[in-house]
């Protein structure tokens, strides 16, 4: 009889998938998850609030930084300050213009609606009713004739307090 050898190597015993390596760290993260999640939680509560309570500080020192910085650079160059004064005023100035053409716009989109209202007014003036109501003489039909809100409802049901005297409680007398 003859006698195979097999030679086994052991890389391919214990070759992972890339799925497996994936699931191995995932394992490992639950895992890790499981075993602290009470410190990591108090870690996000301590964290948010020190973001809360730190980060207000942060802005303002990042402001007065951002100050400084401009006005070490105005120190630097003068002319700098001048130029941007300048391109201010430019902007400034160009807004004004905008602004005072659309108010003549707005100014006359009203001239022309009051033309128009008072041309309407003119043409049912001039149509000529002899002494009558330019409104329209038809008024909307009560849905109820005698129908009047303050009077309530008209029903059974006419409840009214009692009268009150100087001695509520029941103790004149």
């Amino acid at each position: 009889m003859e006698m195979i050898k097999i030679t086994i190597n052991e890389e391919d015993l214990f070759y992972k998938t890339p799925t497996d390596e994936f699931l191995d760290y995932l394992w490992y993260c639950l895992e890790f998850v499981q075993n602290n999640g009470w410190y990591i939680l108090a870690f996000i509560i301590l964290l948010a609030y020190l973001v809360s309570k730190l980060w207000p500080r942060y802005l303002k020192w990042s402001e007065q930084r951002a100050v400084a910085a401009y006005d070490a650079d105005i120190k630097k160059n003068p002319d700098l300050y001048k130029q941007k004064q300048e391109e201010l005023q430019k902007a400034r100035a160009k807004f004004q213009e905008e602004y005072e053409k659309k108010a003549k716009l707005a100014l006359e989109k009203q001239k022309e609606k009051e033309k128009k209202i008072l041309e309407e007014k003119q043409a049912l003036l001039n149509n000529g009713t002899d002494g009558q109501s330019i409104n329209s003489s038809e008024k909307p039909k009560k849905s109820k004739p005698d129908y009047n809100p303050l009077m309530g409802s008209g029903s059974g049901s006419n409840y009214r307090p009692p009268r009150r005297s100087a001695c509520s409680g029941g103790g004149c007398g």
